[in-house]
């Protein structure tokens, strides 16, 4: 738990969500890094009660878990589960990600030259991710639940814009590899995104971002490729055996 007597630097470097929370209220990390957290909201005048509301509040919600019987529940509220946990928190975090990479790389870059290609792949990885999280909202979920609703109705199966849904899933799924090769690469340039001992706190909080960045991808790939795509393929070959 984020202390007021606790410099900027320790608070980064001990809550990953922390950075975020932080540059919202416009306190710069690495100006502020050696000051405590008293020091710094007194430089803005900042409430530091208000700061370290939401610091704990980002920290419960670093730690807590939902527990959900993907197996049972429909395509549908998997679908709503993916949006409003991992979509977001894609939108929410890679251009936070893009920000850090690229402030870093520029001022730590002769230091550490890995750090521009770092900052490339993580640019990369915004574009790609937001144009595919697109696609699947815009097109396949929605062909997705439309699938679902009428096989519970006996309906006949809708018609989208692919012959079958195994096209889209193949696409999804293709692009799914792509980003976590991404990461693996960055995973190698940040030497398993362990920051060096003279970085400062944004250095700290980028790597850490990615660190979770990266877990929550695996989570987010493992509930569209193991059960929701795999759901859809065997639904759409059981209506069609039923027409």
């Amino acid at each position: 738990m984020a202390t007021s007597t606790q410099s900027i630097r320790e608070i980064v470097s001990s809550q990953s969500s922390a950075a975020a929370v932080l540059q919202r209220f416009d306190i710069d990390l690495c100006s502020h890094a050696d000051a405590s957290l008293n020091q710094a909201c007194a430089d803005l005048q900042l409430s530091v009660d208000q700061i370290l509301e939401k610091l704990a509040d980002a920290a419960a919600n670093e730690q807590g878990t939902v527990t959900t019987d993907f197996d049972s529940c429909s395509m549908s509220r998997l679908i709503q589960h993916i949006v409003r946990s991992h979509h977001q928190y894609v939108r929410r975090e890679l251009p936070l990600l893009t920000q850090m990479a690229q402030r870093v790389a520029a001022k730590h870059g002769d230091r550490a030259p890995e750090l521009a290609k770092v900052k490339h792949l993580v640019d990369e990885l915004c574009c790609e991710m937001f144009a595919h999280i697109e696609k699947e909202e815009n097109i396949l979920f929605p062909f997705i639940v439309e699938m679902e609703q009428q096989f519970v109705a006996r309906c006949a199966p809708p018609r989208g814009c692919f012959a079958t849904v195994a096209q889209p899933v193949s696409m999804m799924i293709v692009e799914h590899g792509m980003a976590e090769n991404r990461l693996a690469e960055i995973r190698e340039l940040t030497n398993r995104y362990v920051p060096p001992a003279w970085a400062c706190p944004t250095f700290i909080a980028l790597f850490s971002g990615l660190r979770e960045f990266a877990a929550d991808l695996r989570q987010h790939v493992h509930l569209e490729n193991n059960f929701l795509f795999s759901r859809a393929v065997e639904l759409e070959a059981e209506l069609a055996r039923s027409k």
